[in-house]
């Protein structure tokens, strides 16, 4: 399977390796690399706190321990926001 967030990471260090060969406007490139990478690495994180619980962390794991809700939460929203008169109406074609 393809993974993105491995893919972007090697990317910001391959940024971060070329910035030592350019002779050119390096430090920019360097940094370029060097944000995208901790960018990168922050998300991966984030990603990974929201499904797994990690001990003494607040908030790791929501995703899991809070399915029923968010389930609930979704289903309401779709059917407040997409069901609505004017927009089955709309769908089918229907004039007032």
């Amino acid at each position: 399977m393809f993974n993105k967030s491995l893919t972007t990471n090697i990317v910001s260090l391959a940024i971060i390796a070329v910035s030592y060969l350019s002779p050119k406007y390096n430090e920019i490139i360097y940094l370029t690399g060097l944000f995208a990478l901790s960018g990168g690495i922050t998300n991966w994180l984030a990603i990974h706190m929201l499904f797994e619980k990690i001990p003494f962390f607040y908030g790791s794991g929501v995703i899991p321990s809070r399915f029923e809700e968010f389930k609930l939460g979704i289903k309401h929203l779709v059917m407040t926001e997409f069901f609505t008169p004017q927009n089955i109406n709309v769908f089918f074609g229907a004039t007032n």
